[in-house]
């Protein structure tokens, strides 16, 4: 192991130290305050340790317990702050647990249920910006160089260029490019490009100390030579990895169900599958939409309305047929942008159409033109955050041509969501450009949470303040 993956390991240990004198301080002020409130003064550090020694035990320990169990301190180079904050998100209601029967139980509570609130909001704030400080600093030093693994891609197939250029350009993953096998290669000199020989292989990975084995499936080398370089890295103690043939793979969407001692794969189930998940998104949109429509969409209205007059007269709404949950068609409400055409319904948007409006096109720059759609949220057909939905046509003909187009259909339409957030809006000018924005859509579909929603809708609402670009 090289010096730099050390590091990720040096830093759990200083968060776990962090958290622990946290616990410690917050629990010592709140005792504290609990005792003048009650008009008591004999109150020192010796007095507190001595009286609560049980109870900070047990909660620091309980605390990395919970660590321990739900991986809050596992490090996975592709995750993001977000993931950091649902786990955190998750560690705190569970330590909550804790406390409140800790207190509970004991003959004289600790602290008010007051105190004990104020405990974890701190305790949350705290450990959130701990989390993000080390996270930021481990990205930024895997950029400049350091906390790097060591990889080999072995075998080739559609995906591996891709896979290996998004790598190479990702410097915050911290994975170096050592060397690419292939069983067969155009040309010698290329840079990193061995032709594929498994004693060579063998040679190369102890000589360089490899650390990662990124195994490209459905390549050019045969099943056996698979399970050879599988045995191969586990001998070696060589973590290996596999990139599939495709980025609409089902593995991760698979699960194992044991029958007596046999083993069969499932398919797992979507978060939105999960009716508490469904019933907590259902009851956000109508909030939301609701608050929208009296605070935003009442005054907004009229000047829109009166834009639109004015600029290209009657009607003020266009309604178009879209598909949503489970392809199931419904009229999508916005305000018009477009000359009435009889291709409207039949012929995506281009930049520079001619058919939109003058003010047709501020509204959709702001994304204006789509506030209408809070009625659709509150119909039941649309959701705040989704797959945007498409236009039959296009529905039906991508669902032809694009695997795993319909899984977008799980989940209602948005909106706005993922992918017009990461830029994967505006004018189609090849299935490439629709293939991200289905991407996008599929990675909402299986790891929908809460707070993705939340980031996505202050994505969005920086993006109208802003404007779009990509917005046509």
């Amino acid at each position: 192991m090289n010096k730099g993956t050390r590091y990720s390991k040096y830093i759990s240990f200083i968060i776990n130290i962090i958290d622990s004198i946290i616990i410690f301080i917050l629990f010592y002020l709140c005792v504290k305050i609990d005792y003048k409130e009650h008009g008591r003064t004999e109150f020192n550090i010796t007095h507190f340790i001595l009286l609560h020694y049980k109870a900070i035990i047990l909660f620091i320990f309980s605390w990395f317990l919970i660590s321990i169990d739900y991986r809050a301190y596992k490090e996975f180079r592709p995750i993001t702050f977000l993931d950091i904050l649902k786990r955190n998100i998750f560690h705190i209601f569970l330590f909550s647990i804790v406390l409140f029967t800790v207190s509970g139980l004991k003959d004289v509570q600790l602290f008010s249920n007051r105190l004990s609130l104020y405990f974890l909001f701190i305790m949350f704030v705290l450990t959130s910006f701990l989390r993000l400080v080390f996270f930021e600093f481990l990205r930024q030093y895997r950029i400049w160089g350091g906390n790097f693994r060591r990889v080999v891609f072995v075998d080739e197939n559609s995906n591996t260029s891709s896979f290996v250029r998004m790598l190479e350009k990702r410097k915050d993953y911290g994975f170096v490019n050592f060397g690419i096998f292939l069983k067969e290669i155009e040309s010698q000199n290329k840079d990193k490009l061995f032709e594929f020989n498994i004693n060579q292989l063998k040679y190369y990975l102890l000589k360089n100390n490899i650390q990662i084995v990124f195994f490209s499936l459905d390549g050019k080398l045969s099943c056996e030579v698979q399970e050879e370089i599988i045995y191969l890295a586990q001998k070696l103690h060589i973590e290996i990895r596999f990139v599939p043939s495709t980025i609409y793979d089902s593995f991760s969407s698979l699960k194992m169900e044991y029958y007596d001692t046999f083993p069969v794969l499932v398919f797992k189930e979507f978060p939105l599958d999960n009716f508490g998940n469904q019933f907590l998104k259902r009851i956000f949109d109508i909030i939301f939409s609701l608050l929208v429509i009296v605070f935003f969409l009442s005054w907004m209205f009229p000047i829109i309305a009166l834009g639109i007059l004015l600029d290209s007269g009657k009607p003020i709404f266009y309604l178009q047929k879209r598909i949503g949950l489970k392809g199931k068609p419904f009229y999508c409400y916005k305000f018009r942008t477009m000359k009435f055409s009889k291709d409207n319904d039949v012929k995506a948007t281009v930049k520079g159409d001619t058919r939109i409006t003058k003010f047709g096109l501020i509204l959709r720059r702001t994304s204006l033109d789509e506030l209408p759609q809070f009625f659709n949220v509150l119909k039941g057909n649309m959701s705040i955050v989704g797959p945007r939905p498409h236009m039959v046509v296009q529905d039906e003909y991508y669902s032809e041509i694009m695997l795993k187009y319909s899984l977008r259909h799980y989940v209602k339409p948005g909106i706005t969501g993922l992918a017009q957030v990461k830029g994967f809006r505006g004018e189609i000018n090849s299935k490439e450009d629709m293939q991200k924005r289905i991407i996008a859509d599929i990675f909402y579909v299986k790891n929908w949470s809460f707070l993705l929603d939340m980031f996505i809708i202050i994505r969005t609402v920086f993006k109208a303040i802003g404007g779009d670009d990509k917005a046509i």
